[in-house]
């Protein structure tokens, strides 16, 4: 009873603990290191991806411009008029110049991972079906070939997966440069998580 009221509220302060993480590097971060990280990246998918880098890179600046530049300059032309007006404390209009950069380059970090993960999503997603239902079969014969489930095994498969998914997260939202290779790593990591756990669950749900 006390795991499961604890429970919550142990969500509730990680929760609140990445929100702030984040807030707080939104709000210190230069934007060149975005910018860089943006660069490093996007050598690392050259590198695998070839010519077709620059069509993803391409389609995610599009789409970026076509949704959210027009919001973006209007917020850039509404801190400028701060920094010209007879109030700006401390820099304060050249420091958000500064974060409305950052907010863009964020956005586009994100939407460019993304992109790369549909990518790889092509083979993981028929990957990841072959994986559960392998995993289904292994849990049909278990049941009739009177093995014993394991549940630490299928324990260790939820931790995993839950472990997997939040990388997943941090990989989409960090704004440091990441591997070229984590997507696919991530990919096959929730189809063997997926299979372990499909595999191990009882016999009689």
């Amino acid at each position: 009873m006390n795991t499961a009221r604890r429970d919550p509220a142990a969500t509730t302060v990680v929760v609140v603990a990445l929100l702030l993480g984040i807030a707080a590097v939104w709000a210190l971060i230069p934007p060149a290191a975005i910018r860089s990280a943006w660069v490093a990246e996007r050598a690392g998918v050259y590198a695998m991806a070839g010519a077709g880098e620059a069509v993803l890179f391409g389609r995610t600046r599009d789409d970026l411009e076509a949704a959210l530049a027009g919001d973006f300059r209007e917020w850039l032309g509404d801190v400028r008029a701060i920094g010209q007006g007879p109030w700006d404390p401390a820099g304060f209009a050249e420091w958000m110049q500064g974060r409305v950069v950052v907010t863009w380059l964020w956005v586009g970090l994100v939407a460019y991972r993304l992109q790369v993960l549909m990518g790889w999503l092509l083979p993981g997603i028929p990957l990841t079906m072959a994986a559960y239902l392998d995993g289904q079969l292994v849990r049909e014969i278990r049941k009739h070939a009177f093995v014993a489930q394991s549940p630490m095994r299928h324990s260790l498969a939820v931790r995993v997966l839950w472990i997997v998914l939040i990388g997943l997260v941090a990989w989409l939202v960090v704004p440091l440069p990441m591997p070229a290779l984590l997507p696919p790593a991530l990919v096959l990591a929730i189809a063997q998580a997926l299979w372990l756990w499909v595999s191990n669950l009882q016999k009689r749900l």
